[in-house]
């Protein structure tokens, strides 16, 4: 089969496991990577992703990158470049990205209207996804085929994220301030924005008219001070949320992500995690659905969120123009996986 070609954008924790997953992957190949920081431009990118080299290297020149005529850019930046994403997708080339608050007006009905243009310029297709948002709710979308009535959807991720060492975001989610700072609520629902962006997804799906989308979080304190080796924290500096992204529908809360963040397990309130998603369907019939890791490993949070993008890129290459949803493609799904010979 003619593999599909793939720029990474970007080796962060995401990025390098999408590119881990690429190589050897029977229907896709890396032909190049954009680097963010100049310290890893030259460098191979199976050398950045933590592999054996795979003899491309990475550059932070953009026109070097589209002259490859990729098929697909699967874009995980830290935080978006708008005027990338336009020169990229006006170029012709599609985009997969687990920056979700790009599934809708996120960033503002002006940023979405502006990639929307560009996709239709250059014919290309934006599609963002993740684990959550993203997969998990594709997962209950399947689920809700088996009902009759439809009360309510949720979705809950119940992480111990002591694992996943990102001070950066862990910062800038407000873990480390004092629960009673002024900023903290602000700071913590701004990065729930994606979550708001599912909602809307998933109402679109269910054919749902919203009247608004709430949101609620409280904080757990640390019951003393800790050093998880990437980052400390102090007795009584926030260690965890849980909270609800809602949205309302005639005065009712109908679809709901639910989240309850932790980063350890000595704090105050102790939620209990489940380790995983828990999905449910409140109606005729009930449905739950768990997704948990076998064994007693957790899952990879860079490996989770990155495959649902980078396993529908077959998909988005095919799909007309615009900004696509996971509502709008086929299934996504593992193919090509089970006969995967891994050259990594």
């Amino acid at each position: 089969m003619k593999k599909l070609r793939v720029v990474q954008w970007t080796t962060g924790k995401t990025g390098t496991a999408a590119v881990r997953g690429m190589v050897g992957h029977p229907a896709l190949e890396v032909v190049g990577c954009y680097a963010y920081s100049p310290d890893k431009v030259g460098r191979d990118v199976g050398t950045l992703a933590g592999i054996e080299p795979i003899g491309v290297a990475a550059t932070d020149d953009v026109g070097a990158l589209l002259a490859l005529e990729p098929d697909c850019v699967a874009y995980m930046a830290y935080r978006p470049d708008f005027d990338h994403l336009e020169r990229i997708l006006e170029s012709g080339v599609n985009i997969v990205t687990t920056m979700y608050m790009l599934a809708g007006p996120g960033y503002g009905e002006d940023v979405r209207d502006r990639l929307a243009a560009a996709c239709e310029r250059g014919g290309s297709s934006l599609y963002a996804s993740g684990v959550y948002p993203g997969h998990a709710a594709m997962t209950v979308l399947a689920a809700s085929a088996m009902c009759s009535r439809i009360d309510r959807v949720s979705l809950l991720e119940s992480l111990d994220m002591s694992g996943y060492e990102n001070e950066k975001m862990f910062r800038a989610m407000s873990i480390g301030l004092d629960p009673d700072d002024p900023a903290a609520p602000g700071m913590i629902e701004a990065n729930c924005g994606s979550f708001k962006e599912q909602i809307r997804v998933l109402a679109r799906a269910l054919a749902v008219d919203l009247d608004e989308i709430r949101f609620t979080a409280e904080f757990g304190a640390a019951n003393a001070d800790t050093d998880f080796g990437f980052m400390k924290l102090e007795k009584g500096q926030i260690a965890g949320f849980k909270g609800v992204i809602a949205g309302i529908h005639a005065g009712r809360s109908v679809i709901e992500c639910r989240f309850v963040w932790k980063l350890g397990h000595d704090m105050t309130p102790n939620w209990p995690v489940e380790e995983g998603y828990l999905l449910e369907i409140e109606g005729v019939p009930g449905v739950r659905v768990r997704l948990q890791p076998l064994g007693t490993a957790r899952f990879d949070g860079a490996v989770t969120t990155a495959m649902p993008a980078i396993n529908a890129i077959p998909q988005v290459v095919a799909a007309p123009p615009g900004i696509v949803n996971h509502a709008d493609l086929p299934f996504v799904k593992g193919t090509h996986l089970l006969t995967r010979v891994d050259e990594r």
